[in-house]
């Protein structure tokens, strides 16, 4: 505790579990939301203050951009997954009609090697879409193409070849994931103690496998799955002088200021201003400049003139990055009692020819014991792995939740009662209760079976997440003197909506409604805002918002005391007004535009950053450190098609104090959408003989339709949980995380055997169907 810190009383918790607790409110901070506070805009569902202009088209997105004299640039492709690049000649396509600029990736990468197809070898930028196109195809490349491999099987085998220059002779294609020592390298030490951890971890579960009731096992394999945003990556950049002003496509606008002006890059701008006004989506991909963002700007400084690159849908799909496969092999060991009290794991995935993210999260959740646990990464000649909507989840969760039925099944105990055994969440068991009542669980799961060949079932999954946000934002309030009121952060809205939530924590401190303040974010020249990554972004911004709208509000109301010679703690503002805070009339109306008036600089401008609450973690005991959510889906399969129809998904989900109602039952949404998607549809096609992508395009990669889309319905558990000054957690990742697992434990329900491996299609149905048949 600093010596400006000071402790104070808080009540936290939701519905009537309500506690009091003691927690030091770190200097210059307000009071966190609470039970029982009053509020006139928070929690209310408001459309997005950006809406309109989204559905008539005035907001323009980076692909929008047309700055007069503006080129346009192609990236050129290896077609080989395994090659060294011996020689690029640029001389054709620097000649051709219409060539501003040229580039080779062996200079601005200082790239001589291409370890997947479709990566990329050099750039142009012409006067024509159509130009550019001509001269990357005028473009002479020699290869020496090298042996490849791009499936986790074929890079398991015996005598694989190598990936990358970084493996040894064979063992170095599968690594498990060891401690790294600052500047590279192994920690010798800390990796012996965690091998002999590991070790250790090993004989205890082993032991206790041994000595269960039941020991419960299962291998499950999920697929690579590619980011399919409306918007693809892609920049238009512009220089003046040394400075560079780029319209990125981006989750990371400060990030992408960084690395154009870091002196090491590839850029080295001596400044640089990033402007995201919109992005048409971003699920984890584009929280960095990419190396199309580094070769616009290089395009650009060439040629003196703005540089439009956008990707393609077949390179969004090879070269983006991608959610990692994975196979794991579980062992979970049960008591008759219901009680976990050992759990197994296995589990290899790859993240193509990078060397992490292919990790399963299946040891989280639920209370699993004593945990023996080893992730092995495996090296493919295929697009490294990048973020995708909560890393590592959705693959760990599908199998997690599998070994939960089937322990249920095995002991004989209900899915939902062996999960609350097992479960010591604060705020989850309490939403089991819920979920089962809104899915109708207990008359679902005890429904006779019919003749019909359509099989219905149902399924449940828990999801968790760690979002309280960071320290580092910082949100500018500026009142001016006609009563106008602007919140200002220089971080994207990804389509969460951060500029609307960022202005209604504004305006409920200063007692306006969501109208009377305007919001801008999106531009490196604002206040310093967070990367949209790990569902950090609004439990970072809304706290600072709120503090900023705050101050000046302090300000204002110190005006107002003095020209009325009034007690200045006796006043607060409400409705548009200056009021008392006992309620009592004042002696003459001040509304807040006269108030306002009362400003002599014209304006009152407030910057606020955000306080780092991590010395309340200790104090917190249930509620800090995971939201918490359930999800139920209902399903129909047709046993003679193989088909599967998710008939019905009901989610109920944690996520801190809600502060616009509409907007969290959106973002549950989506994530329900891309689950389902996952569960059915997703998964990459790559060539085995050739080394490609074969599906890189929306005929082939099937995503979830319209027409495809469960009834979905959603309830909020409104939880104050006292983290930050606005209660608020991330709710972008947490809804995906469960709803595969809840999908495949509801086909599994429905035709009475497992599928363990993703997407279901109809061929695995009626392969389970014909398994279930031999064995009779």
């Amino acid at each position: 505790m600093q010596d400006d810190d000071k402790q104070i009383s808080i009540r936290v918790g939701f519905g009537d579990h309500v506690k009091e607790l003691q927690v030091v409110l770190p200097n210059g901070d307000i009071p966190p939301y609470q039970p029982g506070d009053k509020f006139e805009l928070v929690g209310q569902s408001r459309s997005r203050v950006d809406a309109i202009a989204k559905v008539t088209g005035r907001a323009k997105y980076t692909y929008d951009q047309s700055p007069p004299r503006m080129l346009h640039a192609r990236i050129l492709r290896c077609p080989h997954p395994n090659a060294n690049v011996l020689s690029v000649d640029l001389e054709k396509a620097r000649s051709m009609p219409g060539v501003k600029a040229v580039l080779s990736f062996a200079d601005a990468f200082r790239q001589n090697s291409v370890r997947f197809a479709w990566d990329g070898v050099a750039a142009v930028a012409a006067e024509t879409e159509l130009q550019a196109e001509e001269a990357v195809r005028a473009i002479e490349v020699q290869y020496e193409p090298l042996a490849f491999c791009v499936t986790r099987e074929d890079a398991m085998a015996e005598f694989a070849p190598q990936v990358g220059r970084r493996n040894q002779k064979n063992t170095g294609r599968i690594y498990p994931r060891t401690p790294r020592r600052r500047g590279g390298g192994v920690d010798e030490e800390k990796l012996a103690e965690m091998l002999q951890r590991m070790e250790d971890d090993e004989k205890l579960v082993a032991e206790l496998l041994g000595e269960s009731d039941k020991v419960i096992e299962g291998e499950f394999d999920t697929q690579v799955q590619t980011h399919s945003p409306l918007e693809t990556h892609g920049v238009v950049c512009d220089w003046d002088g040394d400075h560079l002003i780029a319209h990125v496509s981006t989750q990371g606008t400060f990030g992408a200021q960084w690395e154009a002006t870091h002196p090491r890059g590839a850029v080295r701008a001596e400044s640089a201003q990033i402007l995201c006004e919109y992005i048409g989506g971003g699920f984890g991909a584009k929280t960095s400049l990419g190396r199309e963002g580094v070769a616009g700007a290089l395009l650009a400084k060439s040629a003196g003139r703005p540089v439009k690159l956008m990707l393609d849908r077949r390179e969004e799909h090879t070269s983006t990055g991608n959610r990692p496969d994975s196979q794991q092999q579980l062992k979970m060991g049960v008591n008759k009692d219901g009680t976990i009290v050992a759990f197994k794991a296995r589990s290899w995935g790859t993240a193509g020819n990078g060397l992490g993210g292919a990790g399963a999260h299946n040891d989280n959740i639920y209370d699993l014991g004593a945990i023996d646990k080893v992730e092995y990464g495996v090296r493919t000649n295929c697009g490294g792995a990048r973020a995708l909507r909560a890393p590592g989840w959705p693959q760990g969760a599908f199998a997690l939740e599998a070994m939960m039925d089937k322990a249920a099944a095995a002991i004989g105990m209900d899915p939902i009662e062996f999960r609350k055994k097992n479960d010591s969440h604060a705020i989850r068991p309490h939403q089991y209760d819920r979920a089962a009542e809104m899915i109708d669980w207990k008359t679902k799961r005890s429904a006779k079976a019919s003749s019909d060949p359509k099989k219905r079932g149902v399924g449940i999954a828990s999801s968790m997440w760690f979002a309280s946000g960071g320290g580092g934002a910082r949100v500018l309030v500026r009142i001016h003197r006609n009563g106008t009121v602007q919140v200002r952060n220089g971080a994207q809205d990804i389509g969460t909506g951060t500029r609307t939530i960022m202005g209604m924590v504004a305006a409920e401190e200063l007692g306006l409604d969501l109208a009377q303040v305007q919001t801008f974010i999106g531009n490196t020249d604002d206040p310093r805002g967070p990367t949209s990554g790990g569902s950090t972004t609004a439990p970072t911004i809304t706290p600072a918002a709120r503090l900023a709208a705050h101050r000046a509000k302090e300000e204002l109301l110190d005006l107002v005391a003095e020209k009325h010679d009034w007690d200045r703690s006796d006043l607060d503002l409400a409705s548009g007004n200056v009021v008392r805070k006992d309620g009592q009339p004042l002696a003459t109306k001040v509304s807040f535009k006269d108030a306002c008036e009362l400003i002599s600089d014209d304006t009152i401008e407030t910057v606020a950053n955000r306080p780092v609450f991590g010395r309340r973690r200790p104090n917190y005991e249930g509620f800090s450190d995971t939201n918490a959510g359930v999800q139920c889906a209902e399903v129909e399969v047709d046993t003679e098609t193989g088909e599967v129809k998710v008939l019905k998904v009901v989610a109920v989900q944690d996520a801190g104090k809600v502060i616009n109602p509409l907007l969290a039952e959106s973002q549950v949404s989506g994530g329900i959408v891309q689950g389902v998607s996952y569960a059915l549809f997703e998964r990459r096609i790559m060539d085995r003989q050739e080394g490609r992508m074969v599906n890189a395009d929306f005929e082939g990669y099937k995503i979830l339709g319209s027409v495809d889309c469960p009834e979905i319905e959603v309830e909020l558990f409104d939880v104050y949980n006292g983290k930050n000054n606005t209660s608020v957690m991330g709710l972008g990742e947490p809804p995906v995380v469960a709803t595969a697992a809840a999908v495949a434990n509801a086909v599994s329900h429905a035709i009475g055997e497992r599928i363990e491996s993703l997407p279901i299609t109809p061929a695995k149905v009626l392969s389970a169907l014909e398994r279930k048949e031999r064995r009779g």
